[in-house]
């Protein structure tokens, strides 16, 4: 299967840092701030784990620390829910108020409209959001747009760790080496589990 809109996070990055994944093959850990999945429902967000640990097996080439990214990402296995896996990442940014999604550094398992099937095939370019069955990348980039309608919206939901105020008119890429530690919110209780949901949206 393609992936879904529910596998859709926006985030700051905030390191990537090579390690060796179950299969010995060349990894790389990865640590976000301000993670979030922006299209789970909240009925989909209880079926779902939240990330303790993010890993790709590609490497972040022309992203860095602190730059906003959208991406798609996965529990790969049943047994360890908590750990997610990075399918792909785009740069996110923001310039008069209109959101730009950059290319995605790498091929997906998506939908291919033109030829009506499921795979990587690299003569079909997909954006990050363009590879789901129901609809295409204009239609999921409007529904970010209308949910972060500028860009101090968009900075105050996802705050650059040297703009904590979030007022800048540009979510340009700011070049810089810091590194905060990754948020985590385990899932302890019912309340919890709605206390952190509300805090996402609101």
């Amino acid at each position: 299967m393609p992936h879904s809109p529910n596998d859709v996070f926006i985030a700051r990055l905030q390191s990537s840092q090579p390690t060796l994944m179950d299969n010995q093959q060349k990894g790389f850990d990865l640590q976000f701030s301000n993670s979030r999945f922006v299209f789970r429902t909240l009925k989909m967000w209880f079926f779902y784990s939240t990330p303790e640990h993010w890993q790709s097996d590609f490497e972040l080439k022309g992203i860095q620390p602190n730059d906003l990214v959208i991406g798609l990402a996965y529990a790969a296995s049943g047994n360890e829910p908590a750990n997610y896996t990075v399918a792909s990442l785009a740069t996110l940014s923001c310039k008069n108020d209109k959101l730009i999604v950059g290319k995605p550094l790498v091929s997906f398992l998506a939908w291919n409209r033109v030829e009506g099937k499921c795979g990587h095939d690299s003569s079909y370019k997909v954006g990050i959001l363009d590879g789901f069955i129901d609809e295409d990348q204009a239609y999921y980039l409007q529904q970010l747009q209308d949910k972060y309608p500028t860009c101090n919206k968009l900075n105050a939901a996802y705050p650059s760790s040297t703009d904590k105020s979030g007022l800048s008119n540009s979510t340009d890429s700011v070049n810089t080496h810091s590194t905060l530690e990754q948020e985590s919110h385990p899932q302890t209780s019912f309340w919890e589990k709605v206390k952190f949901w509300f805090g996402q949206w609101i």
